[in-house]
């Protein structure tokens, strides 16, 4: 009897222990979206203020503002996974998120020693590239993890506040987004798609050839469909050169110096092709991170069915709301036009920083309005 109540003694006092570990308040669901959210908007931040520095624009400046980006991304990172008290995050106790979240900090990894070069100073093309590769997965398996959290606590707060703080804070991330795109634009930089064919390997050739042989978008341009039929000819030629070359030590020598003008010349064309290609992309994201950056304020303030987007009765988030419109209003025009000169550059890093204050303090209004 005594053993009972002893365990029936230890069960009442681990008891609230377990339903602190179990239970999550509003403020800290409001707090997880809005701070995971906000990991969208670094990863762009930084990839943003990399290609600054490259660029020659403000470099000490950005390179003191990238510096702080890092320090925030690694510190809420860990703050995710394992909490921390001071920014109001308990520990993910879910499984599923968690390995996600490892998965962003693998990226991560990959990621960081390139961003480190901007901030030494002594970036090459190369971590240019990788800047350019490399932060689209981070992005997106970030996203990832914000969606999880979403699904996670979507009834647990009213009205849709999941949906809206997620929303409102994926316009932080786009406002970085968008300038990112208009400077890779500017970058000019070589496909990363083909640039390692310049290595002697004719069946890569033919694998880039084909690939861009298939790519619908690629051929429904004219200009481009024509280029690409250009290379298929210059293909055709090494194939011929191949089948009739003489097996002869002489013959051989032949093909070899035949062979390699062939590849430098199949090799600089698939590679202003796919360039330009890629450049055209850099133009598409661009229109649909404007549109959907529209969109989405719009939502926010008149209020958006399809987004799950209920319009707010709270002045104050409303008066942020229309300070990002007025700021937004300017810097579309160097959205549309494609503003790439250093003018234009240092406009839209102006614009898009003010823009960004307003939004995020408008999340942190809607974050405080759900509890």
């Amino acid at each position: 009897m005594k053993k009972r109540n002893n365990l029936l003694i230890t069960l009442l006092l681990l008891l609230p222990l377990f339903i602190d570990a179990q239970q999550i308040t509003d403020r800290e669901i409001a707090n997880i979206i809005n701070i995971s959210g906000k990991q969208r908007m670094l990863t762009q931040k930084m990839s943003k203020e990399a290609l600054l520095i490259a660029k020659g624009i403000d470099v000490e400046i950005n390179k003191k503002s990238l510096k702080e980006t890092v320090t925030l991304f690694e510190t809420t990172l860990s703050a995710l996974l394992n909490g921390d008290k001071n920014l109001n995050l308990p520990k993910t106790e879910d499984e599923k998120i968690r390995k996600k979240i490892k998965k962003v900090d693998n990226l991560w990894r990959v990621f960081k020693p390139f961003i480190n070069k901007f901030l030494k100073g002594n970036h090459d093309r190369t971590s240019l590239k990788a800047i350019e590769i490399g932060n689209i997965p981070l992005l997106l398996t970030m996203d990832s993890v914000v969606k999880m959290y979403e699904q996670k606590y979507l009834l647990d707060l009213e009205e849709n506040r999941v949906i809206t703080i997620n929303l409102a804070g994926k316009e932080r991330m786009l406002s970085q987004k968008m300038t990112k795109e208009l400077l890779l634009i500017s970058h000019d930089l070589e496909s990363h798609t083909h640039i390692n064919s310049l290595k002697k390997d004719g069946n890569f050739l033919k694998n880039t050839l084909i690939g861009l042989m298939e790519d619908r978008e690629a051929m429904s341009n004219p200009t481009t469909k024509k280029e690409i039929k250009e290379i298929e000819k210059i293909w055709d030629e090494y194939q011929y050169a191949i089948v009739n070359t003489e097996l002869s030590k002489e013959g051989l020598a032949v093909f070899n110096e035949k062979e390699k003008k062939i590849i430098e010349k199949m090799t600089s064309k698939l590679i202003s092709i796919a360039t330009k290609i890629d450049k055209e992309r850099y133009h598409i994201e661009l229109k649909k991170s404007t549109k959907y950056f529209e969109d989405i304020l719009d939502g926010l303030i008149h209020g958006n069915k399809r987004l799950g987007l209920l319009k707010t009765g709270n002045d104050n988030i409303n008066k942020e709301l229309l300070t990002v419109k007025s700021y937004w209003n300017r810097y579309k025009e160097i959205i549309i036009n494609v503003d790439i000169s250093n003018q234009g550059l240092k406009k839209a890093m102006k614009l898009n920083l003010l823009i960004l204050k307003a939004m995020d303090r408008a999340v942190n209004l809607y974050q405080l309005d759900a509890y």
